[in-house]
């Protein structure tokens, strides 16, 4: 889906209160980041092996560090929260010629 180096927007920063508490920093609705690593999700203390999130992309974004989970890992956050920004320009200037 992302790939180190690509510039995302989030899309989605609504984030539980449990989120808030454990993370340094999250990201904004409507910023741009950049990719810095992509991986598999994690919790806070395992790798996500439940059938629901197996499939699930993770990402680490450029000046956003978080703490690591029990076995070292740091928390990404869902690749579902974001879209890649050249997708997002796309869509606009599809919108503005259809308006046109």
């Amino acid at each position: 889906m992302f790939s180190v180096g690509q510039k995302v927007v989030c899309v989605d920063d609504k984030w539980s209160e449990t989120v808030k508490q454990l993370y340094l920093a999250l990201p904004v609705k409507d910023s741009v980041y950049v990719v810095r690593a992509v991986r598999v999700g994690v919790k806070a203390d395992e790798l996500i092996m439940d059938l629901r999130r197996v499939l699930e992309q993770s990402i680490l974004l450029v000046g956003l560090y978080n703490p690591a989970n029990n076995l070292g890992v740091e928390a990404g956050f869902a690749a579902s929260r974001f879209r890649a920004l050249d997708e997002l320009k796309n869509e606009a200037v599809e919108t503005q010629e259809a308006v046109v």
